[in-house]
């Protein structure tokens, strides 16, 4: 299972449902092969660069079949990313952090109440700016409408906080999603936020 990378004083906890299997065996989040989060953070100036490039994930799956990928290697990259993403204050986790799973389909992907109440908590406890949560729409919804009735499927900032933390649906930048221009301008729209916080 991947690590969290989670710390005080962050912009942004982008939260997604589960980790995947292709993300566990790569060594790091957001790597399924159509998976446009990384690209997604430069496009709207989160980052000023990538921080995974197309090159570098696809190294990492050339390694992966060849059996190359040691846990070393994997130990190391993963160090080198969060780093990265400290020195812009980005954190990562997911809802779900007992499975790893192939995709938010698979049973025991979808998050327990008691994944979210220990969600909450940690929230709670290292209070980044804003919580955005990379999931689809409607495990969103059903995770927080029952503490939250306020949760809504639309993207953006949400009516709720959890402690002091804004609350944002993105929405998944899984290749499955088909919708590109509101994925686009929803981290434009945060990435306007975060710059106005600063």
């Amino acid at each position: 299972m991947l690590p969290e990378i989670l710390t005080r004083n962050l912009r942004v906890l982008f939260v997604g449902t589960t980790v995947s299997r292709t993300s566990n065996d790569l060594g790091f989040y957001y790597l399924g092969p159509n998976n446009r989060f990384w690209g997604l953070l430069e496009y709207a100036g989160i980052t000023p660069e990538p921080v995974v490039t197309p090159q570098e994930r696809k190294i990492l799956v050339d390694t992966f079949k060849t059996h190359a990928l040691n846990d070393m290697y994997k130990k190391l990259f993963f160090e080198k990313k969060e780093a990265a993403l400290a020195k812009h204050r980005i954190g990562l986790t997911d809802l779900n952090r007992r499975r790893v799973v192939s995709n938010d389909d698979e049973p025991g992907a979808k998050p327990t109440a008691d994944d979210v109440g220990k969600f909450i908590r940690k929230v709670e406890k290292f209070s980044p700016e804003v919580v955005a949560f990379t999931a689809g729409m409607e495990i969103f919804e059903g995770c927080f409408k029952p503490l939250y009735p306020s949760a809504s499927r639309n993207r953006g900032k949400q009516d709720f906080m959890i402690g002091g933390s804004e609350v944002w649906l993105m929405g998944s930048p899984s290749g499955r999603v088909r919708d590109t221009e509101a994925l686009e301008q929803v981290f434009e729209d945060l990435a306007e936020r975060i710059r106005a916080a600063a």
